[in-house]
């Protein structure tokens, strides 16, 4: 009997030990408990726990997941279901997860959670990895690949994210769901197509478009090495050893050098230059560039020497010609520079951009009477105007180096600050010619009125059979030809849509690339010669000059069908000569303030988000990265630069606030406006553009108290940003690869020239091909 009952209690227990069996004992890979159910480790799966998860990713695109406690309704983002999930631990939502943007908005649609393989692979559950689908790579798919993978790039460039692509192109920022997700091919330079697969060509000028009036654009940069040294009183090696040395304990000569940008992008930096080199070392230095980068034979140079000059006057003081124009012959060009260094006034181991900018009373070129705690700079050194006579096209502005050994400077002034400047003057190359309209039939001369302030460019010498052929030829200036006048169909042109044109020179040479003119018609003067015929005055806002300063020069005139717009009337920009940098502001805003949630800081770009929307009440054209711009005063002419550059934008973005706005201006505290306290505005929005500018403008309109409470009226004009829209219609690519007259073969990178076209960049036509 005792024996029966022990047996029943062994099959009692073991049949319970049998009851409490997981499946496979969980593999190993989790605790069985109660019910015969195994609780999995982390990343792994399955009821026998016999599965791997496979890595998770921002999913490239979202699987709706539905009623997944099928209770007949989908329930909202912030529930969450499913508990004690393999796949999700931490539970699940039924609808996309609330995320918020950048802003710090809820959002209640949203998309890209983390999912399985990022929804863009298969996972191997044997092994826990993703099986990715084809364009696709990482642990968990979470890359969309470069092409060629995993060759990516063909092995001539490098795969990068989307943020880093960002980033290499002038510092912009990608912040979306995908910066590390969607990549691509940042190429060799040379190399193109997606895959970097593709060889460029040699770029060249299209024969076709050179005929009895168009003419060539080359980029003409002036190179600048200066220090605010004051004490150089006479030209001499003593002298030039004295402003500039190497900077070490025993002196030698300080050294420079020019980095240069090519068609495709590649930079090329020449030997070291000394300090006050003669234009024939400069351009020896240029051509000894490898490749033929620099065409043989094909610079011109002029060099100014500065000593102690006035930054914005020297150059009316010390005269300089053209070496193309001396002063002997029948078109003498005369160089003038009107600076307005604003790192002159930094600290010197600051450049332009320092952290005290915000807070420092900055100077325009056309300043002349400015108090004395704010008095013009002294400068000594050298400018050389280079001309790129072989190298056409639009070519990324050069730079001069002056660490040249290792990261102590090869140029160096013990007793002032070196500035080095590169800039163009109105003479930039370009690819495309946006003004290829030539308005047959009309020449102009060039006048000017009198006065400071007021002093005015304007046309003149033409017929009134001409002037009605360029009234014709203008046509449209505001994207509305509901509002047209007359019968030439046409707008005269406001503070809101100038019109836009080229001069050329009508007896000129083909590398004389014209200059850009912005006019509008007053119809309340007669400055004609023919004044009795005569029912306005085409005035230019810009005071040009011919560069021979002589009045009986002919022009011709090309315009456009495009149209050059202002952004925004609330918006002021300032910025320093020769930089790269425009500063957009609202000095109303910082001074006065707004109570309303819409305040206008002067932002134009057009990225918006909850904190700014308002912004686009105050903005007729906002500027995006790649538009076209320049910035013009439409109240004095005068104040403008008489030559006008066609800017693009690289990058708009916001810095952060330093200050306050009584660090800046001292404003006293208006009841429910800004107080004393409140964050500066002011010189927190860039505009970063592709060339340097060719002139300053500080900013202007607005009243300060001194310390006495006294007010102060600054007063000075204000500089708007003026977007240009080009027109295909009137736009022809005339610098290209193979010269627009032949095939480029992308596997060699060799023009293939059509029939009649000839040299390695089709540039040369054949007499078989008249």
């Amino acid at each position: 009997m005792i024996q029966t009952v022990l047996i029943a209690a062994i099959f009692a227990a073991f049949a319970g030990h049998v009851d409490a069996e997981c499946a496979n004992a969980c593999n190993g890979h989790g605790t069985c408990t109660s019910y015969d159910m195994c609780i999995c480790n982390r990343n792994w799966q399955a009821s026998d726990c016999s599965e791997r998860v496979c890595m998770f990713g921002l999913a490239h695109v979202d699987t709706p997941k539905g009623d997944l406690d099928m209770d007949g309704t989908v329930s909202d983002p912030n529930l969450l279901i499913i508990d004690n999930s393999y796949t999700y631990p931490y539970g699940t939502t039924e609808q996309f997860p609330q995320m918020q943007d950048s802003d710090l908005a809820a959002l209640d649609n949203s998309a890209h959670y983390y999912m399985e393989c990022s929804n863009k692979g298969k996972c191997d559950r044997s092994t826990g990895e993703c099986e990715c689908y084809d364009g696709y790579d990482g642990v968990s798919c979470q890359r969309a690949s470069c092409p060629g993978y995993p060759n990516s790039c063909s092995g001539h460039g490098v795969c990068k994210t989307i943020k880093q692509l960002a980033n290499a192109d002038y510092g912009n920022v990608y912040e979306l769901w995908d910066k590390d997700k969607t990549m691509g091919c940042e190429c060799d330079k040379g190399y193109s197509g997606p895959d970097c697969s593709e060889r460029e060509c040699k770029y060249g000028v299209d024969p076709l478009y050179l005929d009895d009036v168009s003419t060539v654009k080359y980029s003409i940069f002036d190179f600048a090495t200066l220090s605010t040294s004051a004490k150089m009183t006479s030209r001499g090696e003593q002298k030039v050893a004295t402003l500039f040395t190497n900077g070490e304990i025993e002196p030698e000569d300080g050294k420079w050098a020019i980095r240069y940008f090519d068609n495709h992008g590649e930079d090329w930096m020449t030997d070291p230059i000394i300090a006050g080199a003669s234009c024939a070392d400069v351009m020896d230095a240029l051509y000894a560039l490898p490749n033929d980068v620099i065409t043989p034979s094909s610079l011109s140079c002029t060099m100014t020497s500065v000593y102690n000059g006035t930054e914005n006057t020297f150059s009316y003081t010390t005269k300089s010609y053209d070496t193309d124009h001396p002063e002997s012959s029948a078109h003498p060009y005369r160089l003038i520079y009107q600076m307005s260094l604003w790192e002159a006034r930094t600290p010197n181991n600051e450049g332009e951009i320092s952290t005290l900018s915000p807070i420092t009373v900055y100077t325009g070129s056309n300043d002349t009477n400015i108090a004395d705690a704010y008095d013009r700079v002294t400068i000594s050194g050298f400018i050389y105007r280079i001309k790129f006579l072989g190298n056409p096209g639009k070519i990324r502005n050069p730079e001069i180096e002056v660490y040249l050994d290792g990261k102590r400077p090869s140029l160096v002034s013990p007793e002032g600050k070196v500035i080095t400047k590169v800039w163009t003057d109105g003479q930039q190359g370009e690819y495309n010619d946006y003004f290829a309209d030539h308005c047959d039939g009309v020449t102009a001369k060039i006048a000017h009125t009198t006065g400071a302030l007021t002093r005015t460019s304007y046309l003149t010498g033409m017929t009134s059979a001409e002037k009605n052929l360029l009234k014709k030829c203008l046509g449209d200036s505001d994207f509305d030809t509901s509002n047209n006048q007359d019968v030439y169909n046409w707008d005269v042109g406001t503070k809101l849509y100038p019109h836009m044109i080229k001069l050329v020179r009508t007896v000129t040479t083909y590398t004389d690339g014209g200059y850009y003119a912005v006019l509008w018609y007053d119809t309340t003067v007669y400055y004609d010669e023919d004044k009795a015929s005569s029912d306005g005055t085409f005035k230019l806002l810009n005071p040009f000059d011919s560069p021979d300063t002589f009045a009986t020069d002919d022009y011709d005139i090309y315009t456009t069908k495009g149209t050059l717009a202002l952004t925004s009337n609330n918006s002021e920009a300032t910025f320093g000569f020769a930089s790269k940098y425009i500063y957009m502001t609202n000095i109303t805003y910082d001074q006065h303030g707004y109570n309303s949630s819409d305040a206008f800081d002067g932002d134009i770009s057009c990225e918006i988000g909850n904190n700014n929307a308002g912004k686009m009440a105050y903005i007729q054209h906002c500027l995006n990265k790649t538009d076209l711009f320049t910035v013009l005063n439409w109240e004095f002419p005068a104040v403008n630069p008489p030559y006008i550059n066609l800017y693009t934008a690289e990058r708009l973005y916001t810095g952060n606030y330093q200050y306050s706005v009584a660090d800046r201006f001292n404003t006293p505290h208006w009841e429910g406006l800004h107080t004393d306290t409140h964050e500066l505005h002011y010189m927190t929005h860039f505009i970063n553009t592709d060339i340097a500018t060719n002139w300053g403008a500080s900013i202007g309109n607005f009243t300060t108290y001194n310390a006495a409470q006294a007010e102060v009226s600054f007063g000075k004009p204000q500089f708007h940003v003026y977007k240009f829209f080009p027109s295909t219609d009137s736009t022809y690519e005339y610098v290209a690869p193979c010269s627009n007259r032949g095939i480029c073969d992308t596997d060699t990178g060799v023009c293939e020239c059509f029939n009649g076209y000839t040299s390695d960049s089709c540039a040369t036509q054949a007499s078989l091909a008249v």
